[in-house]
């Protein structure tokens, strides 16, 4: 849940309520008011924000300040003319319909670039690198989007074990090793078998990467390291999951291609090799696709 939602629907009393209301109000106008201003604004008292805070979890006024803050800015810089959820229209044209699933898709991989930090990158990377292999757990479409980054780490020997039978997920987490880690793809954050998953996974010891959204949820506080992906759509209502299969997708090309790079040489080199001894068959006919050592027809 975001933290705008929370604000809204939390059972506060009637002085905090006064508070909650004004900052929603504001949104970014808050970022430059201290406690007293705010305090006075909404005839309250600077101790009122603390025990907001606290009742949301959070250590501080100013953590939860700067956390909203950060959650508004996303909110008001990533969210573009075209829904997510509904990018098109029945009387769009062919073409119109192209060019908008084109651009909600660029979209929300800007939108999910923009969420990545280097120290969480670089936590989930070094997660990764210690560990002996990856299970990988999702449901429904994100299992199968989750594939070609098993397939891609396959090929530079990184094992990555995806569990593609639900109920067996529970037994997969609780016989996994110790030296391993553990990726959970969740857009909710609330999946009831994912989240039971990771305390079998935290009951062994193994560290665990989410895939999730921005907001306050199960899955993240659950894990050791969270990776944020663009929030656009809703759970149901919309047309296919355009904008976050492509966030998922995008976000596992750059695990996989960071630790690629740990070993860049090593791993290029074991590709190619690879392929021209597996792949010698394969040719075309076409220049700009042709490798250099390919055979000139006859």
């Amino acid at each position: 849940m975001l933290i705008r939602e929370r604000l809204e629907n939390f059972e506060f009393s009637n002085s905090e309520k006064m508070i909650t209301t004004y900052i929603l109000e504001k949104k970014l106008a808050i970022r430059e008011m201290t406690t007293k201003e705010i305090a006075e604004a909404t005839f309250t008292s600077p101790s009122t924000l603390v025990r907001i805070a606290h009742k949301m979890n959070f250590s501080g006024w100013s953590q939860l300040k700067e956390a909203y803050l950060n959650e508004e800015e996303y909110l008001q810089k990533h969210f573009s003319e075209i829904n997510a959820n509904l990018p098109f229209q029945g009387n769009d044209t062919i073409l119109s319909i192209a060019s908008k699933i084109a651009a909600l898709e660029k979209e929300a991989i800007d939108d999910t670039l923009s969420l990545i930090t280097h120290d969480d990158l670089q936590q989930a990377i070094q997660i990764i690198r210690k560990s002996s292999y990856i299970s990988l757990f999702a449901v429904s479409n994100n299992l199968l989007i989750t594939q070609e980054f098993q397939h891609n780490m396959s090929r530079i020997q990184k094992r990555v074990d995806i569990c593609s039978l639900q109920g067996e997920t529970i037994f997969k987490a609780h016989l996994a090793d110790s030296s391993s880690c553990a990726i959970i793809v969740s857009y909710s954050g609330e999946t009831t078998i994912l989240n039971e998953t990771i305390h079998y996974l935290k009951a062994n010891g193994i560290p665990i990467i989410a895939i999730t959204n921005i907001g306050d949820n199960t899955t993240a506080r659950l894990a050791d390291c969270v990776l944020r992906i663009s929030t656009r759509e809703k759970l149901y209502s919309k047309i296919a999951t355009f904008s976050t299969d492509s966030a998922i997708v995008y976000l596992l090309d750059v695990l996989y291609s960071c630790i690629f790079a740990l070993d860049y040489d090593r791993n290029l080199q074991l590709r190619i090799n690879t392929s021209k001894m597996i792949e010698a068959g394969r040719f075309s006919t076409l220049d700009i696709i042709k490798e250099e050592e390919q055979a000139p027809e006859k």
